[in-house]
């Protein structure tokens, strides 16, 4: 049974096949993401809650303890850790590989709604959760900065501006704000004039939570009209807590005002961020996972000059952080580094085969597996990034094995006399199964890579397949496209009686060659002794090479910029770390 006869028979048909694989495939090129990393999934969960203005041990205390218990609860973890700090706790859950994380996304859940009867009062918000994912990282951070607007100004144009409008652009995930915090009225306690009086916090806080209540009032009725009571009690100023009365002394009522400063603020009063010595508002715009950061970027940028005239006068939008540079450099490296393989092995084939028939039909073996390739990705949902083009490059060299022998043994069948479309389908039938067994051995070296687990399983696994996807559509265009091409195009040359220049020089190189390898192999045999011996030399050679190459996690690269942290005593004020911090920045 010849299972490519059919394709022969059918040259248009298999060509039009061909030539739809190719359109789809470069349709499916420009619709996938671009990232520098596979979108990896870790076993892995953070849990954060925020109290301002609450120390380190109350927040491991009262929050970060609760949440253990509960959260410890849930089945398949295999390390839970929090980290404390003033005004944050933070919760990491590891779990153990192969953990469905968007199940165990729904036990977090439900184990935080579980722990908020155990959490403090003074949680404003519900602690959040999300899942790691390495390419969570900024993709753009912009500096809102102004000279005429107070911060909180910025800080609400920036919340209730532009980030709706950067959320709505396509693969835009979620933009984050910082630098500064929502606005609020700030209350600082006189704690000597509280003691004259008699008062402790909670009371103070009581009064106030009582002044400030919005509720329904009820309606007032005569029995044929009816009118809903609407009276506004919230307060929203400064002056308006400060006048609020919190207790009553010898007949005397106490105001707020009257043992506290109140002015206005923001929430969180430690949170701050600069540029370039400015004080400023940032906005740092994430990506969707299967998102095409370049074009998110693209459009982001685009969307800056449409923003502009909207800003208040002296109120800037900046962008700083860019990390598409070096993703943009890097993928652009690979594409032209698969480009020359391909350029080189066509090169090669003409250079040994000498015609430009066969040469042709083998070479269209690797755009139709690279094509192949790129619809098996978009169907998996993979990205365009350093690992999935580097299989792509590898696989260059493979995909025209195939096609290459079923030429030659087709070349073999027409130079006995065959006709172009018995010696095709004569020729693909007795090297079938030598394609099937070229490519099944290929796909036992990388399969492995698909079983792997854990961070390495992960991280290789859609280089595996990409490059399973294009060996396995060369060995499917080597039984089909290329016998049915040759069937119509390949054909026996006589020899010519005179050679060109060229002809003549690549004789003698191809003769030169035929000579020095008959040569060597006749050494080789005189001594098999000596060639057995190389096996276990080299076994030998490649342990102490892998003990003495040094090793990394991921090779060493100069991406243009450079980031640094700053740590101090626990007794250092915000006020003085914020001097401290600008103190740095000015050296660098």
């Amino acid at each position: 049974m010849n299972i490519s006869a059919p394709f022969i028979k059918r040259p248009v048909g298999t060509s039009l096949l061909a030539a739809g694989v190719l359109v789809i495939g470069m349709i499916c090129y420009f619709l996938l993401g671009v990232a520098p990393l596979p979108n990896l999934e870790f076993p892995a969960i953070f849990v954060q809650a925020r109290v301002p203005g609450a120390d380190a041990r109350n927040m491991a205390n009262t929050v970060a303890a609760p949440l253990e218990r509960h959260l410890g609860q849930i089945s398949g973890i295999d390390t839970l850790n929090s980290f404390s700090s003033e005004g944050s706790s933070f919760i990491v859950m590891l779990f153990n590989v192969g953990t469905n994380v968007d199940n165990k996304a729904r036990d977090v859940q439900a184990a935080i709604n579980a722990a908020a009867p155990d959490l403090p009062s003074s949680l404003r918000v519900p602690p959040i959760y999300r899942k790691a994912n390495p390419n969570n990282a900024p993709v753009l951070i912009l500096a809102l900065t102004g000279t005429t607007q107070p911060l909180s100004q910025l800080y609400n144009y920036a919340d209730t501006t532009l980030s709706p409008r950067i959320s709505q652009i396509p693969g835009v995930a979620q933009v984050d704000i910082n630098g500064g915090a929502t606005p609020a009225v700030r209350v600082d306690l006189n704690l000597h004039a509280m003691a004259a009086m008699g008062l402790t916090g909670d009371q103070v806080r009581n009064a106030l939570v009582a002044a400030n209540v919005i509720e329904p009032m009820g309606y007032l009725s005569d029995g044929n009209t009816q009118l809903a009571i609407n009276a506004n009690t919230s307060m929203t100023q400064p002056d308006q807590f400060a006048d609020t009365i919190v207790a009553v002394r010898d007949g005397v009522p106490v105001r707020l005002k009257d043992i506290a400063h109140v002015y206005s603020g923001q929430q969180d009063q430690y949170q701050a961020a600069w540029y370039n010595g400015q004080r400023a508002i940032l906005l740092m715009i994430r990506k969707q996972a299967d998102a095409n950061v370049i074009a998110i970027v693209d459009k982001v940028r685009a969307l800056l000059p449409q923003l502009t005239p909207d800003l208040p006068a002296g109120v800037k939008l900046t962008p700083f952080f860019d990390r598409t540079p070096t993703i943009r450099a890097s993928v652009d490296e690979v594409q032209i580094t698969l480009l020359i393989s391909l350029g080189l092995v066509i090169m090669v084939m003409l250079l040994f085969l000498r015609r430009w028939a066969p040469t042709l039909i083998a070479a269209l073996a690797a755009p139709l597996s690279v094509t192949g390739a790129f619809i098996v990705m978009y169907l998996f949902g993979y990205t365009l990034d350093n690992f999935s083009l580097m299989a792509l490059v590898i696989a260059i060299g493979f995909v025209v094995d195939d096609a290459i022998v079923v030429i030659e043994n087709i070349h073999r069948h027409l130079e006995k006399g065959l006709r172009p479309m018995d010696a095709a389908l004569a020729g693909t039938r007795e090297v079938g199964f030598t394609v099937v067994s070229i490519t099944v051995s290929l796909v036992a070296v990388f399969a492995p890579l698909l079983f792997m687990t854990g961070f390495f399983g992960m991280l290789f696994r859609e280089f595996s397949v990409t490059l399973v996807a294009a060996i396995l559509i060369s060995a499917l265009v080597s039984l089909t496209l290329t016998p049915s091409l040759c069937g119509q195009f390949l054909h026996v040359h006589p020899p010519r009686s005179e050679t060109s220049r060229l002809g003549r020089k690549l004789e003698v190189f191809h003769e030169g060659m035929r000579a020095r390898y008959a040569k060597a192999l006749d050494w080789s045999l005189r001594h098999p002794r000596l060639l057995a011996a190389q096996v276990p030399l080299l076994l030998v050679l490649t342990i102490a090479l892998m003990v003495v190459i040094p090793k990394s996690f991921f090779p060493q690269q100069d991406t243009g910029a450079i980031q640094g942290s700053t740590q101090a005593g626990a007794d250092i004020s915000p006020e003085v770390m914020m001097q401290l911090q600008q103190r740095v920045a000015k050296l660098v």
